[in-house]
């Protein structure tokens, strides 16, 4: 019955791409013994509780195979005919690639080859953290594995190679990573383009390994049983076959296409399937996956006799655990004190992270190798049972852990690295922001004030990429006061990344927050009959200040105004005429290239002085002037202004 249950699958896949006239039928269809294994029989969860705590997680990191996972869950009668036959529709719980806010059973959105992988270790160090902190002795309420599938694809992309490694260091034994391996991508066979022996590479990165060769369910369910008793993390390799029953079965064009009527029906009775009226399968079919559900339904009963007796004896924990799975947070900023001011901004950080440590039980993370220079991180590793985790000089995976890490769970991650290098960073944060993970990112470093490190390292377009990217705010402050708010905003977002913007070089304090409430931006510098408004962020608003005051002396009103969060009152209309934007004509300074700030055109006139050109290596200051970031040039195009 489950080589008929894996054929359904095959066929009800192929009705599906068919029906939407477009898809990735290859892996789809070659994959289902591996998906039927996983989720059929290995996978646990239920079908009332889709986010129950303890469940294992499943990562398909080959996205594009999605009609693998849905067709098993739809025989298990997570997923409807009428779904099924929406693959691709709008609205619909079977979209192209799996995406959780469309289906509840999907525990990460993935396409973007090699992410999922990097996620799925993400859960596993989520698994770590809250097992070592929450279980007591008998009571092991987080007990789970991670399960990532990928296809040959995934491991040629960096993100997949860079958590592997991580991983690895890490010994999480929680995760077990599975290969659909048929050897052919898009444009080839996979041996032209990777000569890598993959069970060699996960041996060296400390996984215990495992092939299958002859994929059976029995065969793939084996592994995987000796996978959980393994101390390691596990890789198990299975061996495919492209589109299998197909005319390009083992080929390159398998990869993606559909197939005729007359070649469908012919697929199917080489499966020996007799029923060839797309979507519709065997009562018998769907019993059996019924039944799938009888040792799940079982687990979940037995976790909850133990969660029983854990809420006596430790209502406390509990329900800190379960705020943690709720992302119920508990912050309160104002009891940070700062020992130092008029210093860089990145310093105003420590003191929050201590904090962080300290106070909640929600936040983890740290830096891609950068803690003293950020000062991003905790004193206590994850491995060791505290918060910190050395991601290594890996930004890309650590913003793909990250994602994986509240997915799993609902706990909090803050991570950072040099502006700069948000770059390597994009793709993780971009996902996350399609998925709303409220991740907090800090980058420091942020302009021609790096000096000396030279144009590789001082950025000017990478704020106006992090501002362009859909559910991410992007906050700037000038001082100790505006840090806090930034972090008090950033840590109690909810559906939204934030990137806090730090630098390194000293500057001065202006006190900007009058209260602990956090806005947008935030008058510095007030005139009476002002002709102008300079509008800054960051360091560039002490120049700011020194232009008000140059031109004060030479009889022209301005005033300053400090905008950490452009965005915030580009899109805050109420605030923007509180602030008076519609009075006068506006400067604003920041050492970007964001041409965002034009969008305030819409209450007045604006000019802005941005970077214009990569710098040199050279000390911060010399840059600086060089690129017009100078009072006189400034007062220049104020007076040009008005």
């Amino acid at each position: 019955m489950k080589n008929k249950i894996i054929n359904s699958m095959r066929s009800i896949a192929l009705d599906s791409i068919n029906r939407a006239g477009q898809g990735h039928i290859g892996m789809a269809i070659g994959s289902a013994p591996i998906t039927y294994s996983i989720i059929g029989e290995n996978l646990k969860f239920v079908k009332e509780d889709p986010k129950w705590m303890n469940r294992d997680k499943f990562v398909l990191s080959a996205g594009h195979a999605s009609m693998s996972q849905y067709s098993i869950m739809h025989f298990m009668g997570l997923l409807s005919v009428e779904d099924m036959k929406n693959h691709k529709v709008y609205g619909s719980k079977t979209p192209s690639h799996p995406e959780i806010d469309m289906f509840d059973y999907v525990d990460a959105t993935t396409g973007p080859l090699g992410q999922g992988v990097a996620m799925a270790v993400g859960m596993a160090i989520s698994e770590r953290y809250l097992s070592k902190k929450y279980n007591r002795t008998n009571l092991p309420i987080i007990d789970h594995n991670v399960f990532a599938l990928h296809g040959d694809g995934c491991l040629q992309e960096g993100v997949a190679l860079e958590a592997i490694q991580l991983a690895g260091t890490m010994q999480l034994d929680k995760l077990i990573i599975i290969q659909d391996y048929n050897a052919v991508q898009i444009d080839s066979r996979t041996e032209e383009v990777n000569n890598i022996n993959i069970i060699d590479f996960f041996k060296s990165q400390k996984f215990d390994t495992f092939e299958v060769t002859d994929p059976t369910p029995e065969n793939i369910s084996n592994a995987i049983a000796l996978a959980k008793l393994s101390d390691k993390p596990s890789f198990i390799q299975v061996h495919t076959v492209i589109a299998p029953g197909t005319p390009f079965e083992n080929q390159s064009n398998g990869h993606n296409g559909t197939l005729s009527e007359t070649q469908t029906a012919e697929f199917k009775r080489k499966w020996g399937l007799k029923n060839e009226t797309p979507f519709e399968y065997d009562a018998d079919v769907y019993e059996s996956a019924e039944k799938l559900w009888e040792p799940k339904n079982a687990q979940y009963k037995a976790w909850n006799v133990l969660v029983e007796e854990y809420q006596i004896k430790y209502p406390d924990v509990y329900k800190e655990l379960l705020d943690i799975y709720n992302d119920e947070n508990h912050i309160d900023l104002s009891q940070v004190e700062f020992t130092e001011s008029d210093v860089a901004t990145r310093n105003y950080i420590a003191p929050i992270m201590e904090y962080l440590e300290k106070e909640t039980a929600n936040f983890i993370g740290g830096s891609a190798d950068l803690k003293a220079a950020t000062k991003v991180g905790f004193s206590k590793d994850v491995k060791d049972g505290g918060k910190n985790i050395k991601y290594g000089i890996r930004e890309f995976a650590m913003g793909a852990i990250n994602n994986g890490i509240h997915l799993a769970s609902g706990l909090r991650t803050v991570d950072a690295t040099f502006l700069t290098f948000a770059d390597y960073m994009k793709p993780a944060m971009r996902l996350g922001s399609l998925m709303k993970i409220p991740s907090v990112h800090v980058f420091t470093h942020d302009s021609y004030q790096v000096g000396g490190d030279g144009p590789t390292h001082q950025p000017i377009d990478q704020i106006p990429m992090l501002r362009s990217m859909p559910n991410m705010t992007v906050i700037r402050p000038c001082d100790e006061s505006e840090m806090k708010g930034a972090f008090q905003y950033a840590l109690t977002a909810k559906n939204e990344q934030v990137s806090i913007i730090a630098c390194r070089q000293p500057i001065k304090s202006f006190n900007t927050l009058k209260s602990n409430e956090f806005k947008s931006a935030y008058i510095i510098k007030d005139s009476v009959n002002f002709q102008a408004t300079l509008l800054a962020t960051g360091s560039e608003v002490e120049l700011a200040v020194r232009v008000y005051e140059e031109l004060k002396e030479e009889g022209i009103n301005v005033r300053v105004i400090s905008v950490p969060n452009l965005q915030g009152l580009v899109n805050d209309d109420e605030l923007a005429r509180a602030l008076l934007l519609d009075r006068a004509p506006m400067l604003a300074i920041e050492a970007s290239s964001d041409s965002y700030w034009f969008r305030l055109s819409k209450y007045n006139k604006i000019n802005a002085h941005l970077a214009k050109d990569f710098g040199h290596s050279a000390p911060g200051d010399v840059i600086y002037e060089k690129h017009g970031f100078n009072s006189t040039n400034i007062k220049k195009m104020v007076k040009e202004l008005i």
